[in-house]
């Protein structure tokens, strides 16, 4: 007789409840704020590198200085903003007149950041561009902390969370179809001068995606968790924190986090650099247009994916779907040494087929890994703390933005590049230097990233026991 081997599936999901489910028009709602989300993070570096090191030509270190700064004085604004809508209570919920205010005020103050005067002095510059994204970040902290904790909070179910961030991963997924060509706009023949087209067009992304699409979260989605919250006890800021420090499972996706985000940037804004400089010979115009073109791939990629993202989600659990398409980095590190040449730039596009999916695992599922591990919060200490908790992450994520832009900033240096000099042409060396950190840095993140994951406790069956034992404590939400 033959012995016959089966492999073993994890079980399938229970059935959701009715009341668990978050309606179509919320989640609509919900997922357009992640727009401002998207552009405060991605968009204003991506403006940046053009506007002000390719055009002013600002010094590398001191540009990538300019944008990290700003990221690491917000992070106490980001925790108090976390605590105060922890602790509000208003008719109006404890999140929602934040998101509205936030909106507002990170509009103004994107549209001064691309209003700097062209004849400064570097140093002034760079002085202007740390001010005012000093102020954008005030701004945007007021919106972004307590938006997220809307999407926290919108469903206790386990898989539903996942199908909530989808719609704000969509929607981050149509600003990467768009933001690459921002810098291409301001060089219509519409404008008189580039610097023109960039004042022009920063100011209508500031009226149209960080004020009027930032104010509909706060205008059309409930807080499920409001009622609950208001008879807890207020928030406290460093038992807060010593709590998430002390959560493994807070901890280890704060650092898969971190990891990503950082080293995605140092990718991103690398290749911004080989495309320009080593694809098309210094051709800032060509360059951009080619650097659209991948971003758009990827925004396509990570759209196509969003559904097999939720499938794996469902059928392998929350992390076992992340090792999945890290597993796919993993393989898609080796074809950027060969995909980013000159001569058929057409390649550069199928970049996105390995290495696109898992921005769509990491943005859809880790918020929804969050709702599980406040919930496990709630249950060890008995408090709803989403925004001093999601304040915590959110300025992981930004910071790690920062260092990967920074990082960037310094190994370009570091390989004897230099565009400040007029007629500069980059070595050979410089080149094959940043070939090297390209390819060898994405493939080292994705092993780290795939460790990591392998020590992760809260998988669906412990959500869904946390969540039994939460509601024979205080009941249903």
């Amino acid at each position: 007789m033959k012995n016959e081997t089966t492999t073993e599936l994890p079980p399938s999901p229970p059935p959701m409840r009715p009341e668990d489910r978050a309606s179509f028009r919320e989640k609509l709602a919900f997922g357009v704020g992640a727009l401002p989300l998207f552009f405060a993070t991605a968009g204003i570096a991506s403006f940046a590198v053009p506007v002000y090191q390719m055009t002013l030509k600002v010094p590398l270190l001191l540009f990538g200085a300019a944008l990290a700064i700003p990221r690491f004085l917000d992070a106490f604004f980001d925790m108090w903003i976390g605590r105060v809508s922890d602790n509000t209570r208003s008719r109006w919920g404890r999140r929602r007149p934040y998101v509205i205010a936030g909106a507002a005020l990170q509009a103004v103050f994107f549209g001064l950041i691309w209003m700097v005067p062209t004849t400064w002095s570097p140093p002034a510059i760079i002085t202007y561009l740390i001010a005012a994204q000093i102020l954008f970040y005030v701004g945007h902290s007021i919106y972004s902390v307590p938006y997220n904790c809307l999407g926290y909070e919108m469903t206790p179910d386990y898989n539903e969370r996942t199908s909530v961030w989808s719609f704000a991963m969509f929607f981050s997924k149509l600003g990467e179809c768009g933001y690459g060509w921002v810098f291409p706009l301001t060089t219509l023949a519409i404008f008189s001068s580039v610097q023109q087209g960039v004042h022009v067009v920063g100011w209508t992304l500031a009226g149209l995606i960080f004020l009027g699409l930032g104010v509909i979260p706060g205008l059309f989605v409930k807080e499920r968790f409001s009622r609950h919250a208001a008879r807890q006890q207020k928030v406290l800021i460093l038992p807060a924190i010593k709590a998430a420090v002390s959560n493994r499972a807070f901890m280890l996706l704060v650092v898969l986090t971190g990891l990503q985000i950082g080293a995605g940037m140092l990718s991103s804004n690398i290749d911004y650099y080989l495309i320009v400089y080593y694809m098309f010979d210094g051709d800032v115009a060509q360059g951009s247009l080619w650097k659209g073109l991948i971003s758009t791939s990827y925004a396509i990629m990570g759209i196509l994916a969003i559904f097999p993202v939720n499938w794996l989600a469902r059928r392998y659990g929350k992390h076992g779907a992340l090792e999945i398409t890290f597993g796919l980095v993993l393989l898609g590190a080796a074809g950027k040494w060969y995909l980013f040449t000159p001569g058929h730039p057409w390649k550069i596009l199928f970049d996105c087929l390995l290495c696109g999916p898992v921005w769509v695992a990491v943005y859809t599922l880790t918020p929804s890994m969050l709702g599980d591990i406040f919930d496990d919060d709630e249950l060890r200490h008995g408090f709803r703390r989403e925004g001093v908790f999601g304040a915590l992450l959110f300025w992981v994520q930004k910071t790690g933005s920062s260092f990967g832009f920074l990082g960037a900033m310094f190994m370009i240096t570091l390989t004897g590049f230099d565009n400040t000099t007029p007629g500069a042409v980059p070595t050979a060396d410089s080149i094959l230097s940043m070939r090297l950190v390209f390819t060898f840095s994405t493939a080292v993140w994705a092993v780290l990233a795939l460790t990591i994951l392998k020590f992760y406790p809260l998988n669906r069956k412990r959500a869904e026991e946390i969540r039994t034992a939460l509601e024979a404590r205080r009941g249903r939400v």
